[in-house]
């Protein structure tokens, strides 16, 4: 049975780009493709070239950084509408991650010289990119607060609760990660989210099922995010 054919939405109606002006549109309709990556397709590696700059158009992907002693860090799960390799706005010459896809995933390319340029003529972009920059720094933020001052338990919540906007606007309540993934989002070991997803799943929050997890009570999820 032939796969279903991928629908593409336009640009205008993706969060980065929604409510740009049409000549706007225009210009960087001319500089963008698409790419389609396969589940686990590495979509660059630390030391490649800044060369380009990428949004998610649909599927997940994720930014990681591996130590030199095999330690890992995530630093993002990206879904539709997300930006990555933005950091070839401060003219990085090489990538310090690795960008991942996560599931069979669409992505749309544009090279970082011509970005850089359309994105210093046209103040649309130019204002998305820095909305899109002050929403990433008030994340980290939120992040790094949430890793000094929550439990383990509460950590892991809020994670659940930021993977499951990442699919536009409304909330996902079933969830495709593993129990390392989840760690490695949440600072702990897998041992420990392991422990808490067990508890979780005996308070009724979630289900566990099938490597897929399910929000069951979102208003006990969001309390249990917030209780420190």
């Amino acid at each position: 049975m032939p796969k279903p054919k991928r629908v593409i939405l336009p640009l205008d109606e993706e969060p980065f780009f929604k409510g740009m002006s049409r000549p706007v549109l225009a210009r960087v309709e001319t500089f963008v493709y698409h790419r389609n990556y396969d589940a686990r397709q590495v979509v660059y590696f630390p030391d490649d070239p800044c060369d380009y700059v990428y949004w998610v158009r649909e599927g997940r992907i994720r930014v990681t950084r591996v130590s030199g002693d095999g330690r890992e860090l995530t630093f993002r799960h990206l879904g539709q509408g997300d930006m990555l390799g933005e950091e070839c706005m401060a003219d990085r010459p090489r990538r310090n991650d690795y960008a991942e896809a996560l599931e069979p995933s669409t992505l749309c390319l544009m090279r970082a010289d011509d970005f850089r340029r359309v994105a210093r003529e046209e103040v649309e972009l130019a204002h998305a990119v820095a909305m899109r920059l002050s929403q990433r720094v008030r994340e980290l933020e939120q992040i790094l607060a949430e890793t000094v001052f929550n439990t383990v338990r509460s950590r892991v919540c809020c994670v659940l609760l930021r993977l499951s906007t990442r699919g536009g606007n409304h909330r996902m309540t079933s969830l495709s990660i593993t129990h390392q993934e989840l760690a490695n989002l949440a600072g702990a070991t897998r041992e420990t989210v392991t422990g808490v997803l067990h508890s979780l799943r005996g308070d009724g929050v979630i289900e566990l099922a099938n490597r897929r997890l399910r929000i069951v009570d979102m208003t006990a999820l969001r309390q249990t995010a917030g209780g420190g």
